[in-house]
C-alpha cells in the first residue's frame, strides 16, 4: 500500500497500461464519481511495485507480512477470490485421478476444481437438520469412516466454517490427515475472523492444516474479489502452489486489490483487531438478543458437535409459517438487504462498522414482519437431493452435451453445475443423475424466488451428457 501511494506521488509520465491513464482518460462520469486517486493507483507492474507472480520488492514483503499474521509459511494474495484458491490447491495437490475426501455440500469452487484437475471425488455425506432446514457439515469421525475403506485418497477437504458459520473440529481432521500422510485443504473463505479473537475458533492452520484459503471481503475490509491462500509448506510445496495460481488468475492482477488486502491485514492485526471484532462480537449479541425475545423468529447460538461463528446471524421463521426467501424480500422492502436466505432462514453479517441504531432498526424491522403476519402452519422444509454420481465430474464437463428441458433430462447424467447461489452449494454435479427429486426441488426453488444459476428459459433447460 505504501509503495503504491509514493510511486502516485512520484507522478511519472506514463505511456502503459491502463489505458485510462492513471484518471486522464477515464470516463469522466466514474472520475467524476469515484475521483482521481483511484484510477491513479489503479496500476500494472511498472518499477518499483513488483510482480504477483514472481514475487519481489513491495509485492513479496506484503505477502510476507501476510504469512506472518496467518500463521503460514507462505501467504499468497488472490485476485480472483478465493475461488483462484481452491481451484489451485486441487491442481498442486492431486492428479487426474487421484481420490479426494470431501464433502457432497461443497462450494462451487471445489466443482471447478474437481473437473480442473482431474480428481475423483469421494464423497462424506452430509445430514440434513430438519429443525434449521440446512446440511451440516460432515464430522471428523465421517471422514475417518470413509477414509478407512478409501486407502488410495491422497488428500481431505472440508469448510471450516460452512456459510452458516458452522465449524466442525477441525484439529481431529488434521490428526486423521497427518496419520495417513496427505494434506488437510480447506475452504476457510468464510473464516477469516477466526483466530483473531479468544473469543472466536483458531485458524485452519493452527489445528493443522496444510493449506487454508481466506477470503478477506466477506468479513474483513478487503475489495471484493480478494481473499488469501495461507500454506504451512509441509505437504505442498510454495512453488507448486505459484504455478497454479500463474495458470488460473489474470495475468493483470489488480494492484487496487493488492493494496487492500495489504491494508486489510494491517487493519486487524493485533491489539487493533481484536478491539474491532470484539465491538463486533458485542453487536451481534445485542442483535441475537433481542431478535430472540421475537415471537415466531429463531437464532441460532448453539449446534451440538460444532463450533460456531459468533459474529453471523442466522434466523429461521418457519415457526412463523414464513418461508427465509419471503422475509429477504420484506426486509428489502424496508431498506434492510441480508446476506443470504434460504428456504427457512435469513443470514445476516455484521460488522463493526455497524451502529446500535442499526441493529434497532433490524429489529424493528423484522417485528414489523412479524406482526404484520397472520397466524400460519409452521414452514415445510423441503430436503436437499443428493443425485448418484455416475462420471467422475471432469469426463462429464468434457463430455459431449446438449441442452434439455429439466422434465427430459430426468434419468440423463448432467454435464454441467445448477446451483442456488447463495450459498453456492450445486444441487447437480457434472457427472450426476438427473432425478425426479432434483426437478422436484429446481421447481420449488424457482417458484420460492431463489437465484438459479446452469438452469435457462421458461422450460428450465439443463446441460446433460449426450
Amino acid at each position: 500500500m505504501e509503495a503504491l501511494r509514493r510511486y502516485c506521488r512520484s507522478a511519472p509520465l506514463p505511456f502503459h497500461t491502463p489505458g485510462h491513464l492513471q484518471g486522464r482518460a477515464a470516463p469522466p462520469s466514474l472520475r467524476r464519481w469515484w475521483g482521481r486517486a483511484v484510477f491513479a493507483a489503479d496500476l500494472t507492474e511498472v518499477p518499483g511495485l513488483g510482480d504477483l507472480y514472481t514475487p519481489s520488492g513491495p509485492v513479496a514483503e506484503a505477502q510476507e507480512l501476510a504469512a506472518a499474521w496467518a500463521g503460514a509459511r507462505y501467504s499468497f494474495f488472490l485476485v480472483n477470490g478465493s475461488t483462484a484458491g481452491v481451484m489451485a490447491l486441487f491442481l498442486a495437490a492431486l492428479r487426474p485421478g487421484d481420490k479426494i475426501l470431501l464433502p457432497r455440500a461443497v462450494h462451487r469452487s471445489a466443482v471447478a476444481a474437481l473437473c480442473l484437475s482431474g480428481a475423483e471425488p469421494v464423497f462424506i455425506p452430509s445430514s440434513f437438520s430438519e429443525e434449521w432446514g440446512i446440511l451440516l457439515p460432515p464430522p471428523p469421525s465421517a471422514y475417518a469412516e470413509r477414509l478407512a475403506l478409501e486407502p488410495e485418497a491422497r488428500a481431505l477437504f472440508c469448510l471450516y466454517p460452512d456459510y452458516y458459520g458452522l465449524a466442525i473440529e477441525l484439529e481431529l481432521l488434521a490428526e486423521l490427515a497427518r496419520k495417513r500422510g496427505i494434506p488437510l485443504l480447506v475452504d476457510a473463505a468464510h473464516g477469516t475472523l477466526f483466530g483473531l479473537h479468544p473469543s472466536l475458533p483458531p485458524k485452519a492452520l493452527a489445528c493443522g492444516a496444510e493449506a487454508a484459503v481466506e477470503s478477506a471481503h466477506k468479513r474483513l475490509s478487503g475489495l471484493t474479489q480478494t481473499a488469501w491462500l495461507h500454506l504451512r509448506g509441509e505437504k505442498l510445496g510454495e512453488a507448486e502452489v505459484r504455478e497454479a495460481l500463474m495458470l488460473l488468475q489474470t495475468s493483470s492482477p489488480s494492484y487496487l486489490l493488492m493494496a487492500s488486502l495489504d491494508a486489510a491485514r494491517q487493519y486487524w492485526s493485533g491489539a487493533k483487531g481484536e478491539k474491532l471484532i470484539s465491538r463486533l462480537l458485542e453487536l451481534a449479541a445485542e442483535a441475537a438478543d433481542e431478535l430472540s425475545a421475537l415471537e415466531g423468529v429463531k437464532v441460532l447460538r448453539e449446534l451440538p458437535g460444532y463450533r460456531l461463528d459468533p459474529t453471523r446471524l442466522v434466523l429461521n421463521f418457519t415457526a412463523a409459517g414464513l418461508s427465509g426467501l419471503e422475509v429477504a424480500r420484506r426486509l428489502e422492502s424496508l431498506g434492510v438487504v441480508v446476506e443470504m436466505a434460504d428456504f427457512a432462514n435469513v443470514l445476516l453479517l455484521p460488522s463493526p462498522g455497524h451502529t446500535r441504531r442499526d441493529i434497532r432498526r433490524l429489529v424493528e424491522a423484522v417485528a414489523k414482519i412479524l406482526g404484520r403476519t397472520g397466524r400460519r402452519k409452521r414452514t415445510t422444509i423441503p430436503r436437499f437431493p443428493f443425485s448418484p454420481l455416475h462420471l467422475p465430474p471432469r469426463e462429464a464437463w468434457l463430455a459431449p452435451s446438449t441442452w434439455v428441458p429439466l422434465r427430459e433430462a430426468v434419468g440423463r447424467v448432467a454435464s454441467g453445475l445448477v446451483i442456488v447461489s447463495p450459498p453456492g452449494i450445486p444441487l447437480l454435479l457434472p457427472g450426476e443423475e438427473v432425478t425426479p427429486e432434483v426437478e422436484e426441488y429446481v421447481v420449488k426453488v424457482r417458484a420460492a424466488g431463489a437465484s438459479l444459476q446452469g438452469v435457462t428459459g421458461d422450460e428450465l433447460r439443463v446441460k446433460v451428457v449426450k
